[in-house]
């Protein structure tokens, strides 16, 4: 069977560059190994347009918005089902901030993404004296139903096959490669933090981090808003809110652990005083790069093969613009990768060849 590309896993970034490039006309096989966790089942989708330790604008925010934003509004309409919901972010001040969060929203013009006033908060489950600090043009992407959804796309079209790829069957040829009974032009890996074992991708400096998010229920606290003071308390309807998120370089396993629950627990305490029951916890492993940036490209040495990965907790944010950005480069439509993802910042010695 022959097909344009094979896209190696079917997380968040497979799924939208199998999106991206689906929209050109070009024809995918998608090989996804159904033992493998995937951080996009675990991640809960938080759009926020700023850096709240810096009260800065996330990077290339400008450019990312109106396309995440396009991006989500197309496979919903592909799908037949909601994948983004926009809600405000509260950010819960601290004693002296309210003057910082002004002065930072007039002088750095953020006026696109935060009121420039605080403002009280009216619930009688949250402590907020100093008040809060509210973002605009953020929300969540329901990662699952998105997953679930191309996924199930996929199986109608028989484009996907559930199985661990074995590196070295496959065989590199001139303009195409061969994997058991699949042919493609390309292979392009989007396989999450399995990456490291990828042999072709030893050049690549990964830093990844295990992240535990809890669900919760509560039948007292009943706000459509996103809560932040160090963590965030993330609504999803009928009583239920993601708390999160946790952030551990050390421990890669994809098991939740008692330490990462009860310090998210304590984290709500300090200033949720509503009741709820812990109903879920998850974890799961976030694929990053050295430098926090994406990685995506062609293999220098071997141009058969190519790498978009290491989109990170930004992922929601990140994927859309530059699964974009990387389909119009396959496909002859703009050479232009970012040099700050492109995979040849781990190869200098190279020249990105096609």
């Amino acid at each position: 069977m022959k097909f344009d590309y094979l896209i190696i896993g079917q997380g968040l970034a497979g799924t939208l560059l199998v999106h991206a490039l689906k929209k050109r006309g070009k024809s995918c096989m998608v090989l996804d190994n159904p033992e493998q966790p995937k951080a996009s089942e675990v991640a809960a989708g938080v759009i926020n347009p700023v850096v709240f330790r810096r009260l800065t604008k996330s990077w290339l925010i400008d450019e990312l918005s109106p396309q995440l934003l396009s991006t989500y509004a197309e496979l919903e309409h592909e799908f037949g089902t909601r994948l983004f919901y926009p809600l405000q972010i509260k950010k819960v001040l601290g004693k002296g901030e309210n003057e910082f969060w002004r002065k930072k929203v007039a002088d750095d013009k953020l006026q696109n993404y935060l009121l420039q006033e605080p403002e009280p908060i009216s619930s009688p489950y949250i402590e907020a004296p100093f008040g809060v600090g509210t973002v605009i043009q953020s929300g969540r992407v329901d990662l699952s139903q998105l997953i679930e959804s191309m996924r199930q796309q996929l199986q109608s079209e028989n484009s996907i096959q559930f199985e661990k790829v074995a590196w070295n069957k496959l065989t590199l040829q001139e303009n195409r490669v061969i994997y058991q009974d699949l042919e493609a032009q390309k292979v392009i890996f989007c396989e999450g933090h399995a990456v490291s074992q990828n042999p072709f991708f030893k050049n690549l400096q990964f830093k990844h981090t295990k992240g535990e998010v809890l669900r919760i229920k509560t039948t007292t606290y009943n706000e459509n808003f996103i809560l932040n003071k160090a963590m965030f308390l993330m609504p999803e309807g009928e009583q239920y809110y993601r708390l999160g998120a946790t952030y551990d370089w050390n421990d890669l396993s994809t098991s939740p652990q008692d330490h990462a629950r009860i310090e998210l627990t304590e984290k709500l305490s300090t200033f949720f005083t509503g009741t709820y029951e812990v109903v879920d916890h998850q974890a799961g492993i976030r694929p990053t790069t050295h430098d926090r940036r994406p990685v995506l490209g062609l293999h220098p040495q071997y141009p058969e093969l190519g790498i978009f990965n290491g989109l990170g907790s930004k992922g929601t944010m990140l994927g859309p613009y530059f699964a974009r950005q990387f389909a119009r480069f396959l496909c002859d439509e703009d050479q232009t990768i970012q040099p700050e993802v492109n995979i040849n910042r781990y190869f200098p010695e190279r020249k990105q060849s096609r």
